[in-house]
């Protein structure tokens, strides 16, 4: 028959098993374990959606990447490093209270009365239950998804601003070094503080950039230059997405002239579903 040859070809073994996670295991802790696999799923694919390995998603990349370090003070104190890691570990703590309490309300409000409905009526659970344990499970699912993109991202911050302080004082000492060198050459107070006020003067590229052309003596010139580069950093951004798009579509429609699986299904006299055809041919050359 032909559905039997679709099966064999679709499925593994030649068969298609629907099963109905309420009912597919007797017992609440077969239940629980059911809905356990399923948030488990769920966060994994939505982590696999925001982690897409895309032109478009490198390229995103790149435009983030060189943003922070345009704008990102070289000459950014030790205490300031600091504060900044200190922060992003309080926002981190912030962030799984979130998840906590995302957890405990869905499950006190949503899934505990479902879970009631089974000594109430069975009948009803398991008619109800896949669908709420669907969504509220998607629910969990998108919010830890997010708070684990977010969290990563304060924790490789954190990491870089650890890093570079740590390069940073191996290469040139800390503050205290300074002045314990400024102390043995004979440097007076004044003198010290002058040379700390210099170390921490702040060194942004964008900002010394901004300077340069601000320096212009010229109306002219400095106008053309100014608007010159603002512009540059704006069409370069547009071109960049407009290439990793064409990218991205282009080995989106090759994947698809190779990859896709078509059946067509039509339906007999007596209103069944019939498989016509299985799989497309491929257009590719052998």
């Amino acid at each position: 028959m032909t559905s039997r040859a679709v099966r064999s070809a679709a499925v593994p073994n030649g068969k298609r098993v629907v099963v109905n996670p309420a009912s597919a295991s007797t017992g609440f802790f077969a239940f629980l374990g059911t809905a356990a696999e399923s948030l488990v799923k769920g966060l994994f694919g939505f982590l696999a959606k925001s982690i897409s390995w895309t032109f478009t998603a490198l390229w995103t990349g790149i435009v983030i990447a060189t943003s922070f370090v345009m704008n990102f003070n070289f000459n950014i104190t030790d205490k300031e490093i600091h504060d900044s890691m200190d922060n992003s570990f309080v926002t981190i703590s912030g962030l799984l209270g979130q998840a906590a309490g995302k957890t405990l309300g869905y499950l006190v409000c949503g899934a505990v009365p479902t879970i009631g409905l089974m000594v109430i009526s069975p009948e009803i659970f398991e008619s109800i239950a896949p669908k709420i344990t669907e969504e509220l499970l998607g629910m969990l699912a998108s919010e830890y998804a997010t708070i684990i993109t977010q969290s990563g991202r304060l924790l490789l911050n954190s990491g870089f601003l650890w890093l570079y302080g740590s390069v940073r004082r191996a290469f040139r000492g800390s503050d205290q070094d300074l002045k314990n060198r400024l102390k043995a050459a004979g440097a007076n107070e004044q003198k010290i503080n002058q040379e700390l006020e210099t170390r921490h003067k702040p060194f942004i590229i964008s900002q010394k950039i901004q300077e340069s052309i601000d320096s212009i003596s010229n109306k002219n010139a400095k106008a053309f230059v100014d608007q010159a580069y603002q512009e540059f950093g704006m069409a370069c951004t547009e071109a960049g997405y407009v290439v990793a798009g064409a990218l991205d579509n282009y080995f989106y429609q090759k994947r698809l002239a190779n990859d896709e699986n078509l059946i067509e299904i039509e339906f007999d006299q007596d209103n069944n579903p019939v498989v016509k055809t299985a799989v497309r041919p491929s257009t590719q050359p052998h």
